[in-house]
């Protein structure tokens, strides 16, 4: 199956309901904040949120001595 792109109203669309949920995350925790991912029911907000969780998320703890950095 082919990917279709995004417009651009689209993309920035998931940019917000992106930083909203890792707001969520920060703010009230990251079970939270998937299970707001979940409800979106986005397959492509879903994929988003993982990046945005392994790529800031993880950088953010071990900046604010949440978590240990694994080498």
């Amino acid at each position: 199956m082919a990917h279709v792109p995004l417009s651009e109203d689209a993309k920035k669309e998931i940019q917000e309901k992106l930083q909203h949920l890792v707001d969520i995350a920060f703010e009230r925790g990251l079970l939270e904040a998937v299970n707001a991912a979940r409800k979106e029911n986005d397959p492509y907000l879903l994929d988003a949120f993982h990046d945005a969780l392994v790529d800031k998320l993880y950088d953010e703890l071990i900046r604010r001595h949440k978590l240990d950095e694994q080498k």
